[in-house]
């Protein structure tokens, strides 16, 4: 006897499939990549406080933490707000760019950019270095300075509420290339979101 399924079986049996068909593909193995007109790096408010200085520079040595900073401006002309932060594990330099691995002491320059005094992109350099992923550099950017329109449409709505729970640090090789989005903790409190970098390239806060 052929048995017949109900009706509403079949049919929730189709809407799983279609569901499936179009979910994004954004873990781990398969990271959600998108073209840079695809994507909105979040943009400074308007009259938001100029920066103390647009790039930082320095000597990193393997076997050596270090943490360094962009600042804000205060109404002084020093540093006020904290606007990005990076950190290095004493073991995380791993590689120069060409390949040769960093020994006990082995020491490279840094240098981090703020690409556009507006926007939350910033470049790192030397592009091509890498870090251990057991050890890796980590990125601490705040948003604040957005004023939460995100959307730039002047409010601050629940529009920008949905938005907020999908900001995440994103990853540019090139300028040209394609941005990847990490897995990222974005610490509402806070008004900022962190990441494990395993390499230079560019990186900014986006949706």
């Amino acid at each position: 006897m052929t048995r017949r399924l109900p009706l509403f079986t079949i049919a929730a049996a189709g809407v799983m499939a279609l569901a499936l068909a179009c979910s994004s593909t954004s873990g781990p193995d398969q990271p959600m990549v998108v073209p840079p007109a695809g994507l909105n790096i979040l943009r400074l408010q308007p009259g938001h406080p100029p920066l103390y200085s647009d790039s930082v520079s320095f000597v990193a040595v393997k076997g050596q933490g270090t943490e360094r900073k962009i600042y804000f401006a205060d109404e002084g002309g020093q540093p006020g707000e904290e606007y990005l932060t990076f950190k290095l594990n004493g073991q995380s330099l791993l590689a120069y760019p060409d390949g040769t691995p960093f020994a006990a002491g082995d020491s490279v320059r840094i240098t981090i950019r703020v690409l556009n005094p507006d926007s939350i992109y910033f470049q790192f350099d030397p592009a091509g270095l890498t870090f251990d992923p057991a050890y890796p550099a980590r990125l601490t950017i705040k948003y604040a300075e957005t004023g939460g329109d995100f959307n730039e449409d002047g409010h601050v709505n629940a529009g920008d509420t949905v938005i907020a729970k999908t900001l995440a640090i994103w990853r540019q090789p090139e300028p040209a290339d394609s941005f990847t989005r990490l897995q990222s903790l974005r610490v509402e409190e806070q008004e900022e979101i962190e990441a494990s970098l395993l390499g230079f390239s560019r990186y900014a806060i986006a949706y």
